[in-house]
């Protein structure tokens, strides 16, 4: 179908859908595109066609009177605004955090951390990440939701630089991952991704000295004591320099953690988003189960049954020392492990100094015979750099359906 849109409106659009720009600008998250008649050929289909994802709204601000083809079964999920969809507070924040990174020249990165319950912490992510670019600013995306990544599958953390705009999982890449295992952080999980998320931070500036930001996308879990401690105890580890906040007055859960930051450091920088944004699509909880199902599916299909020699390999589970504040490494003794329903649990596949080389799903385990059998995309080389399998707690099929759980 084709649509026009005026200057100054935006249109809605749900997914699954495939927008092509024939005439005019769009800003999309910040992102700019225009006609392919106006790009080199090299970029041409980058830079004038949008996929839209299912389960996935996304705004299409026309900066033009705009002409657009869109392709989708569903027409009744595209919706005109006959304004800007991106919220005054949005832009206020953006342009406080650009004076701050002017000003604050020699104190870089500023790792800024977005929280919250509501949907719009990663549309509001990706919106700083753009206008950041924009402005020709370099930095990385540290993505700690374990449950809904971006950058790479769920159950495990990541951090990438931003090398462009971003508007979906195909535009940044993981240049660090730390496997979990689990969708959620209860237990000792939520000390085990903060301090994890500590760890990629600091090799990532490492290894980028010249960079100006780190944005920093969590989790929705505030509600209950545990998620109030789990979100102190992050934002006591990560130490972000700048804190967005999603906010409800209604929720005594994000007031606590909002006054526990400023008593945590007193010259941190606190954003409040108090207004609703009537124009971001809320995902239901089987949209998510099925993002997720989907992520894994997709990991999946280059994936093939293994077998390996059990050897000296060890099958290890994360745990955190409390005394020490640190991650540790408990090993799981073979024979109480296959006693147990560990079959298609998602594992993480390391080296000796535990440095994840893949993930995958574990089959069997046979002890007489000396091998085990699991689901990944090992070449023979990395096979032999096997040293340490790390359980995870989620159970799996070979298409990424939730099969239940392995508790350890």
């Amino acid at each position: 179908m084709i649509k026009n849109i005026d200057k100054g409106n935006t249109l809605l659009t749900l997914g699954p859908a495939k927008v092509t720009l024939l005439e005019g600008k769009i800003d999309v998250f910040g992102k700019i595109f225009i006609p392919n008649n106006e790009i080199s050929s090299s970029k041409k289909e980058s830079q004038n066609v949008l996929i839209i994802p299912s389960a996935q709204s996304y705004p299409l601000y026309a900066v033009e009177n705009s002409k657009l083809e869109i392709y989708t079964k569903f027409e009744d999920r595209i919706t005109l605004v006959k304004k800007k969809s991106i919220p005054p507070k949005w832009i206020e924040i953006k342009d406080l955090i650009l004076k701050e990174l002017e000003k604050e020249s020699n104190n870089r990165p500023l790792k800024i951390m977005v929280l919250g319950i509501s949907s719009g912490k990663t549309t509001l992510i990706k919106y700083l990440a753009n206008s950041f670019t924009n402005e020709k600013l370099t930095g990385g995306y540290l993505d700690s939701d374990l449950g809904q990544q971006i950058i790479y599958v769920p159950t495990t953390i990541n951090i990438g630089i931003i090398k462009d705009c971003i508007i979906s999982s195909e535009d940044i890449n993981s240049e660090g991952t730390v496997f979990i295992g689990a969708t959620f952080p209860k237990g000792n999980y939520k000390f085990i991704v903060s301090i994890s998320c500590k760890n990629l931070i600091d090799n990532f500036i490492e290894q980028h000295k010249k960079i100006d930001f780190i944005l920093i996308d969590t989790d929705g879990w505030i509600k209950t004591e545990a998620g109030i401690l789990y979100k102190n105890f992050f934002i006591k580890t990560v130490d972000p320099d700048i804190l967005i906040i999603f906010y409800d007055e209604s929720i005594e859960e994000l007031k606590a953690i909002e006054n526990s930051s400023v008593s945590l450091r007193k010259n941190r920088k606190i954003y409040l988003i108090d207004e609703k944004n009537l124009y971001f699509y809320e995902k239901d909880k089987d949209e998510r189960r099925f993002l997720r199902q989907s992520q894994f599916s997709k990991k999946f299909e280059e994936f093939r049954k293994i077998s390996m020699p059990l050897d000296d390999t060890k099958f290890i589970k994360a745990d955190y020392d409390k005394e020490n504040d640190e991650i540790i490494e408990k090993e799981i003794a073979l024979n109480d492990l296959i006693n147990l329903p560990y079959h298609y649990v998602i594992i993480g596949l390391m080296t000796e100094d535990s440095k994840l080389i893949e993930i995958g799903l574990l089959f069997t385990i046979n002890i007489e015979k000396n091998y085990i059998l699991l689901y990944s995309n090992l070449n023979y080389k990395q096979q032999l750099e096997v040293k340490k399998i790390s359980l995870g707690s989620l159970r799996l099929s070979t298409k990424g359906n939730h099969q239940g759980y392995l508790y350890l």
